[in-house]
């Protein structure tokens, strides 16, 4: 909703001014993103293990890199729309750094994230995922590798792509706690 950043630090500084709240928002929404990434990783990895475990391990481990990185790199956003003991960023030189850290950062999650989501596609593929979730993986992780690169593509195109990964991540989800309410039930019943 911001759009791109400009390229000069002083229309930086302007942007923030102008977007501050939408900046404040994607950053907390990030925040608990990530987060959520941590539990969710650990029952992909188990319900992939059993079939392919160096596949879930490899692509589960990738992910895992990114909630670090993601934490890191909200730091260094959350300097532009939050004042820390009072200090705001003003100068313009600091904002180029710091926008320039900030996507530069954006660049290597989509890329780790392709992979990631390359890899578990691969594990889900034969096991209990199904080919369409796998196939919508696969889809995704070209996705990932386009939003990968803000400024050479249009802001409908990234927000399609990054649309398309929240959508892999959904239907994941979904697909795990269908499998593992039914899990619950069958033990139940036994």
């Amino acid at each position: 909703m911001a759009g791109p950043p400009p390229s000069t630090g002083a229309e930086i500084l302007a942007w923030i001014e102008a977007n501050r709240l939408v900046l404040s928002l994607v950053s907390e929404f990030l925040f608990f993103a990530s987060t959520s990434l941590v539990p969710a990783l650990i029952a992909l990895y188990l319900s992939l293990a059993k079939e392919s475990q160096l596949l879930a391990a490899t692509g589960c481990g990738i992910l895992s890199i990114i909630v670090p990185v993601l934490s890191m790199l909200l730091i260094v956003q959350g300097r532009l729309v939050y004042p820390v003991y009072g200090l705001h960023i003003s100068d313009p030189a600091v904002a180029e750094f710091i926008v320039a850290i900030f996507y530069g950062g954006l660049h290597v999650v989509g890329l780790l994230m392709a992979i990631a989501t390359f890899v578990l596609s691969l594990a889900m593929r034969c096991g209990a995922f199904g080919a369409s979730v796998a196939a919508l993986g696969f889809v995704t992780a070209v996705g990932d590798v386009v939003w990968s690169y803000p400024y050479l593509i249009s802001p409908v195109v990234q927000f399609g792509c990054q649309l398309l990964l929240a959508l892999w991540f959904a239907t994941v989800g979904w697909k795990l706690f269908r499998m593992y309410r039914s899990s619950g039930e069958q033990q139940g019943a036994s």
